[in-house]
């Protein structure tokens, strides 16, 4: 039987491990060898890019794969250098995509789902945006990884 003394660091120490599991960030690690995108999962439910791509053909490939993937489009602000996107699932679940011009070939973009929202559709957001951008051929080179000997 456990002590007094050992049940409470046991019950925090599980306490802790639920609650990372429920706000792992947003990451795609397959993705970094597929397209010119890199990615940094910045926790919360959230990640960010950086796309060898224009920022006007990210905002449309953005705009192509919310269609694609039936998803309401709640707000839209299209502006010179940012762009924020707020979609909505049939379910309530919001996707919040913010795009930004770094330079006239780099594009930055967060991608937030939120403390409880699906991580899994903001992967698939991401996956079908690199999937439009490869489509219309948007990225600015073709992507191979540098191999070592």
């Amino acid at each position: 039987m456990l002590e007094k003394g050992a049940l409470l660091p046991a019950v925090f120490c599980l306490l802790l491990t639920l609650l990372f599991g429920c706000t792992a960030p947003l990451a795609l690690p397959g993705l970094s060898g597929a397209a010119p995108v890199a990615f940094n999962s910045t926790g919360r439910g959230e990640g960010d890019s950086s796309w060898l791509a224009r920022y006007d053909d990210v905002v449309h490939a953005t705009l192509r794969a919310g269609q694609a993937l039936s998803l309401k489009l709640e707000k839209k602000e299209i502006g010179k250098d940012q762009t924020v996107f707020k979609y909505i699932d049939e379910k309530g679940k919001k996707l919040g995509v913010l795009i930004e011009r770094r330079t006239e070939t780099v594009t930055y973009a967060r991608f937030s789902v939120g403390l409880f929202g699906s991580r899994a559709i903001g992967h698939l957001m991401v996956r079908q945006i690199i999937f439009e951008m490869n489509e219309e051929g948007k990225f600015l080179r073709d992507w191979h990884p540098v191999e070592t000997d």
